[in-house]
């Protein structure tokens, strides 16, 4: 918000400089962005000048010459506008002028005709207004009269940010209230006036008919109104403050919204039909055209404002073109009302139409200004457009309940850490607007809060505000005591950070999505337990088509997978830990994680040189959970009843016959109808499982002194043996010197009899307390496989 100071100065005595507010507003909690400050280039050689005759350019069709009287004499000036005439008032930077931005005025010839200065339009002067045309001035002015305080140039503007919990903030008025409570200064007298109105009948009827989205909403008429130019001192303010003026009446609707923050909207009185107004909520979807005469579509729950005929504006957000007012308007109808400010931010943010009354509304207005607003806007109106008031302020004031907060001054002083008195603690409530109650024997005392403070609900709020006033700064440093403590960090924690580790150091990326997806990600990937359990569906989902939350974290990897493929990516390699969810009766969340897999490897396994295979994604399971599971055995068994895998390229997981997981292949099927590429493997964990076999105690291994020696061996067996049976066996023997056993090929085609595959396992040959030989590895790689061949239907491939 910009704040121009000689404003702020109508309400405050002893204003301090710029500086000083600028540093005691920050330390207060409203920042302070930049200052803004006159510059002195423009204001030694800007003037008023008359145009005391003007001619067509001789040598340009869309220039003018200009003889131009600065009070010194008269200067010929070429201007390309053509909004000006003989006579007329306007601004002019002599040679030696620096208009905002740097853009320095010198004489200078223009095709061939010289020309000494330039006549400004308001936007190259940095005002708000119409930058196509000359700025002109009112015809009383003297030529020569320095311009630069005429237009409020001098004007040292702060810019502030205001947080959303402060809308009391968003005005002259409580932004003075606020200062005169944080510098210890005294407001005017008349800042606390009460609004009048003639004692005649309102002239206009307010119903309201939904109280939830409209708790307060007057209503004023005036006639014999002249809409025109405004005059300078109110264009000048509103340019200061970032407003364009447009005409007296809606400049004057602007002005008071920056000077009380109760936004205000004009009706054209003579174009509303009936003598009644109806604010109520859209009862079913139908258009609306805006002031702007933009067409919008309004949906039931939007709040609109109705005369007999229908929707004359979008309640809070801008008017409409039906009731606008022009150049013929004569009597006005002013409106001030309070609306709900989740429907208007919910209104706004759909339609994209953010304004200076929607802003204010979404952060809430005092509801005890309505009638100041109308009263103010009214003494403008009658003064600027010479307009009378027909009738009383018409409509219903909100009624407000004013909480009533209970203040314990010792627990002010334990949780700032200062002793403040409690005298100097309502001191400080009081100048704040609050209504602050006698101290009582114990210390507390009681404060009510003033309509325009939404953000004190508590008393830690008042606490706060205590502190603001006070001065964060003047709060003593003092060394926190710190108690030392042994690591409490959660056994899911520590785990979720073991598992991260090991599937980076495999090469995946972690993903960290929304818990949301649609009902058809939802049946496509039913989760780790219950395939028949409900999905919790989202009262208010961000998205329609992620309306529900996930009952796979797969639904999640998807969805980064296809953004990553769309970037061009050619190897996906990702895990997610998190939550899924399921419903029913009782809903639950299970703690999981789950990996995907998709392009080329080049790890040494069955299909390494091709794309990502079932082997892949089992070799990077067994390194990230074996060594969660201590003395106990992961299990892999056959799962082809699971729609979303392959049904031949498919395993559940098991831990001492408890489910732990899943991995497989991704369905064709499912591949083709989310539009994705096939030969993607895929994995989810049940980590709740893993956390009970997880040690709590780990014991480091030293690194192998001895070098270890490796013996291949590839079988036939039945083509439905899974090589997890012949693994079994070779651990059976309990062998002290065979370190490790796996597979790295499967094979089945040419040469290989009916019925029959070949697979091919590695076992590493390892002694911890010298070098084997090569006969004492070649002794026991034999008795390995001469089990292996007695104790399975298998024979040794030649």
């Amino acid at each position: 918000m910009l704040l121009p100071l000689s404003w702020l100065s109508d309400f405050l005595e002893d204003l301090p400089g710029a500086e000083v507010l600028s540093e005691r507003l920050t330390m207060a909690g409203l920042e302070i962005e930049a200052i803004s400050r006159p510059s002195e280039g423009l204001a030694k050689n800007l003037v008023v000048g008359r145009i005391a005759g003007l001619e067509k350019h001789p040598n340009a069709d869309r220039l003018s010459l200009c003889r131009v009287d600065d009070g010194e004499g008269v200067r010929p000036v070429v201007c390309g506008a053509r909004n000006m005439k003989a006579g007329d008032c306007v601004v002019l930077a002599k040679p030696g002028a620096v208009l905002p931005g740097g853009v320095k005025i010198k004489a200078a010839k223009l095709r061939g005709v010289r020309s000494e200065g330039m006549l400004c339009s308001a936007g190259e002067l940095g005002l708000a207004g119409d930058e196509e045309g000359i700025l002109v001035l009112p015809d009383d002015l003297e030529p020569g009269s320095p311009a630069f305080e005429l237009l409020g140039l001098n004007e040292t503007v702060l810019e502030l940010s205001i947080t959303p919990n402060r809308g009391d903030c968003l005005s002259i008025r409580g932004l003075a209230r606020e200062i005169a409570a944080v510098c210890g200064l005294r407001l005017k007298p008349g800042f606390d006036c009460e609004p009048s109105f003639p004692p005649a009948e309102a002239s206009f009827s307010v119903k309201i008919e939904d109280a939830a989205a409209c708790p307060g909403y007057r209503g004023l008429e005036l006639h014999g109104v002249e809409v025109k130019q405004s005059p300078l001192w109110l264009r000048n303010r509103l340019s200061a403050a970032g407003m364009r003026p447009i005409n007296n009446v809606v400049d004057v609707t602007n002005y008071v919204l920056l000077e009380l923050g109760q936004p205000l909207h004009a009706f054209d009185a003579g174009l509303l039909s009936g003598r009644e107004i109806s604010v109520r909520t859209a009862a079913e979807t139908q258009a609306f055209v805006s002031l702007d005469e933009s067409e919008f579509e309004l949906l039931p729950g939007d709040i609109v404002i109705c005369d007999a005929e229908g929707v004359v504006a979008l309640g809070g957000v801008m008017g409409g073109a039906r009731s606008a007012m022009n150049a013929d308007t004569t009597s006005v109808f002013l409106e001030a009302a309070v609306f709900a400010p989740r429907a208007i931010r919910r209104t706004s943010r759909r339609l994209g139409l953010v304004t200076e009354s929607s802003y204010r509304f979404e952060r809430g207005v005092d509801g005890g200004g309505l009638d100041r607003a109308l009263s103010r806007a009214a003494e403008l109106i009658c003064d600027l457009a010479g307009a009378e008031v027909k009738g009383a302020a018409s409509g219903i004031l909100p009624a407000e309940a004013a909480p009533s907060i209970r203040v314990r001054c010792g627990r002010v002083n334990a949780v700032l850490g200062i002793d403040i008195s409690a005298g100097e603690s309502r001191d400080i409530l009081e100048r704040l607007g609050l209504t602050v109650g006698a101290v009582c024997e114990d210390g507390n005392f009681t404060a009510v809060v003033p309509p325009h403070r939404h953000d004190l609900q508590r008393e830690i709020d008042l606490i706060e505000e205590i502190a603001r006033v006070k001065g964060y700064d003047r709060v003593p440093p003092s060394m926190p005591a710190v108690v030392m403590r042994q690591n409490s960090q959660l056994p899911g924690e520590g785990l979720g950070r073991r598992l991260r580790e090991r599937l980076r150091n495999s090469g995946l990326h972690e993903s960290i999505g929304f818990s949301f997806c649609s009902a058809g990600m939802n049946r496509l990937f039913p989760g780790l337990h219950r395939s028949d359990c409900d999905a919790v569906q989202l009262e208010n989902p961000l998205r329609s088509d992620e309306s529900y939350l996930r009952k796979s974290l797969l639904s999640s990897l998807f969805e980064a997978f296809r953004r990553n493929l769309h970037n061009g990516a050619t190897n996906v390699d990702l895990f997610s830990l998190g939550r899924s969810f399921c419903g029913g009766d009782p809903p639950g969340e299970i703690d999981a994680l789950a990996g995907l897999l998709w392009g080329p490897r080049r790890a040494r396994g069955p299909g390494s040189a091709g794309a990502a295979t079932f082997w892949d994604g089992k070799g990077v399971l067994e390194r990230a959970l074996l060594p969660e599971l201590g003395a106990a055995q992961l299990e892999w068994t056959v799962c082809a009843e699971r729609p979303e895998y392959h049904p031949r390229a498919a395993a559940r997981l098991s831990v001492d016959g408890r489910h732990l997981g899943f991995l497989g292949a991704v369905h064709p099927l499912v591949s083709e109808h989310l539009e994705i590429p096939e030969e993607i493997v895929v994995f989810e964990v049940d980590t709740r499982v893993l956390l009970e076999y997880a040690p709590l105690e780990r014991a480091l291994e030293s690194i192998p002194r001895f070098p270890a020696s490796t013996r291949d061996v590839s079988l036939l067996v039945p083509s439905d043996m899974l090589a997890a049976e012949v693994i079994g066996q070779v651990e059976g023997l309990r062998e002290e010197l065979l370190e490790q056993v796996s597979v790295f090929d499967e094979y089945a085609g040419s040469g290989i009899p009916e019925g029959r595959k070949a697979l091919a396992f590695s076992m590493v040959y390892r002694s911890g307390e010298r070098t084997l030989t090569d006969d004492e590895v070649s002794e026991l790689h034999g008795r390995v496989v001469a089990h292996l061949l007695s104790s399975l239907p298998v024979a040794l491939r030649d």
